[in-house]
């Protein structure tokens, strides 16, 4: 070994350091202490090597839960639990030899919480690396689709024969998709290139859609530095078309329409849409802090706006309180809805785990309220969009009927519909689960309407074929 060969490993990081920091960061993810979250980020800011462990940690917390149960007498505090999550994922896909893991693991927990639940720590994986029966805890439905019970039955209820394709798309780590914009859109092939020439392999997933791989920091994105790029997952890019008829007739009769992005923060949407539209885009939120990374990043993407966008904190339920300046009714409405997040759980693994089924009742109720508020401040003539990035339809088709039930001044229209998750990048269809409904509001009362076939129904290639 040469002299900076032996340099460079001497200053190396164990991974013993990496597991401790990576199981803290669970154990705050989990707890949603979002405050323990931002000091750790503060103390050492999140590294690759770390956030690759606490994906992995995460992605087999089923499996921890699983053989607890089998080989513990009682649950261990929730940092043993998270240090032996990250343990059994190294194992599982061999980032190293099994007993240099075990090692490593037993070190951290050593920093973490001492030396006699390292002994614990210490035999619990010694069991694993002897125990055939360790393989077996992989067909619990638990620890194979990383969720309790009721979320994996609530997906088999809604989908019957595809559910498993679906929990199995969720178990697949997503990739980087960037939405192109500022005219790349027309140029996809040209850019495919341009990612080729830094090494870096591109896939069409949409009209504007690409994946990147190996995934990179934002700074080596073509075009994002210039706001020509914005990362954003193939689903959730069908929003930023869904007005495309309806503003068009706008921008040709009234001159600049006038659409609401309602709970709209980061923004991507609200961005998305007048980077397409010469409209006035009003992104409301009622947090102030996501709102700002909007408002941070504006100037990034000014240079490709056809529209205007207009950051405004408000609460959606509350409109009595929304500010003056914005208008009274609007030509499009867009309401990307609190939900479970169920359909976006392959990016962000721990979410099964953080909710309830009395939770998602809560949310969709939160849903119920936001249409019929939003409804009201919609011109006639124009168009509401309902989004979720849901798999239940609980979230979804139902919601969407049930307001169809309600409303007697409502039509639904053909839109993107169920895109249940796919990740198939053989055959490039790899994307998040999301629900699309579109609705225009009719003058007078038209009678009950249906929620259109066109609209609502799975258009996720391969799924259940």
């Amino acid at each position: 070994m040469g002299v900076a060969c032996r340099k460079a490993s001497s200053l190396a990081r164990p991974l013993a350091f990496d597991m401790a920091d990576a199981a803290l960061r669970i154990v705050a993810i989990m707890s949603r202490d979002t405050a323990s979250l931002a000091a750790l980020e503060k103390q050492s800011p999140l590294s690759p090597a770390v956030s690759d462990l606490v994906y992995r940690g995460l992605r087999h917390w089923g499996l921890a839960q699983v053989r607890l149960a089998r080989m513990a007498n009682q649950a261990p505090e929730i940092k043993i639990s998270a240090l032996l999550a990250i343990a059994w994922a190294a194992m599982h896909e061999r980032m190293r030899e099994p007993y240099v893991l075990l090692d490593q693991a037993v070190n951290a927990a050593k920093r973490l919480v001492g030396q006699k639940p390292a002994g614990f720590v210490n035999a619990l994986l010694r069991n694993t690396v002897r125990d055939p029966q360790a393989v077996e805890d992989f067909e619990n439905p638990v620890a194979k689709w990383n969720a309790p019970l009721w979320w994996i039955e609530k997906i088999q209820r809604d989908w019957g024969e595809q559910a498993s394709d679906v929990l199995a798309a969720l178990q697949v780590r997503a990739p980087l998709t960037v939405r192109l914009a500022g005219g790349l859109e027309a140029h996809i092939e040209s850019y495919l290139e341009q990612l080729a020439a830094q090494g870096l392999s591109g896939r069409v997933l949409g009209p504007a859609a690409v994946s990147i791989e190996p995934a990179v920091s934002v700074d080596r994105i073509p075009g994002f530095a210039q706001g020509q790029a914005c990362v954003q997952d193939a689903s959730a890019q069908q929003a930023a078309n869904l007005f495309d008829d309806l503003l068009a007739r706008g921008q040709a009769s009234q001159g600049r329409p006038t659409v609401l992005d309602a709970c709209a923060a980061p923004g991507g949407k609200a961005i998305a849409l007048a980077q397409r539209h010469a409209a006035d885009v009003w992104a409301l939120d009622s947090s102030s802090a996501r709102l700002g990374r909007l408002k941070a990043d504006l100037p990034r993407v000014l240079p490709t706006l056809k529209g205007h966008i207009h950051p405004v904190n408000g609460d959606v339920l509350s409109p009595a309180h929304w500010p003056e300046t914005m208008p009274r009714q609007f030509d499009a409405i867009l309401l990307d809805a609190p939900c479970s997040a169920s359909g976006v759980s392959r990016r962000h693994p721990e979410i099964a785990w953080k909710r309830t089924p009395e939770e998602i009742a809560a949310v969709a109720d939160t849903q119920r309220k936001m249409l019929d508020v939003l409804w009201a401040r919609l011109k006639p003539g124009g168009e509401l969009a309902f989004v979720t990035c849901s798999v239940f339809r609980e979230e979804g088709e139902t919601q969407a009927q049930l307001f169809l039930d309600r409303t007697s001044d409502a039509r639904a229209l053909p839109c993107a519909g169920r895109l249940l998750p796919m990740a198939s990048p053989q055959t490039g269809h790899n994307q998040d689960g999301f629900f699309f409904a579109k609705f225009k509001k009719v003058s007078g009362t038209v009678g009950l309407a249906a929620v259109d076939h066109n609209c609502v129904h799975n258009t996720a290639p391969g799924i259940g074929q």
